[in-house]
Parts: structure tokens; sequence; C-alpha cells
């Protein structure tokens, strides 16, 4: 447990994704787990931005770890689409 981040997407739809990853994974591995989810559901979404509520801060360099992110040991990101 102490290794993981446990990460609650909301997609644009207010679907909820939970999902667990290490904290030394990378912004970036959220994006392409993101990508595959859409992919596998359906979900024609490409173009999207990762956020948090509160404090508002947006995550755009996928090399970042979860844990330099901030994101450990829990968060909740917002996913937009940017293409709406």
């Amino acid at each position: 447990p102490g290794d993981t981040a446990r990460v609650r997407l909301t997609l644009p739809s207010g679907r909820k994704v939970d999902r667990r990853f290490r904290k030394s994974d990378t912004v970036g591995t959220i994006r392409a787990f993101l990508i595959v989810h859409f992919h596998e559901n359906d979900i024609p979404i490409e173009n999207f931005s990762m956020s948090t509520n509160y404090p508002r801060k947006t995550y755009e360099d996928d090399s970042i770890t979860l844990e330099e992110a901030g994101l450990c040991p829990q968060a909740v990101l917002m996913v937009q689409d940017l293409d709406s």
C-alpha cells in the first residue's frame, strides 16, 4: 500500500474510474491508461486534460512521477475533453 497511489478519474460523462498505480508511475502512465480505457469502451475522446479541483492544477508533464505530482497516496483527477 505504501508504494501505491489510488486515483479516481472523473470522466466528462461523470462516470468514475478507480485505479491503483505505483507512486513511481508517471502522469503519462495515467494518460496511457485513459487512452486504452476510452478505446475499449467506445468513448470518442482523443484530446484530453487531467486536473485536480482543489488545489486547481493541470497535469501536462507526462514525465513526472505520481509522487512528484503530489498524487499520492490518493487523488481525484477530473478528465476534460478538449474537443467538446
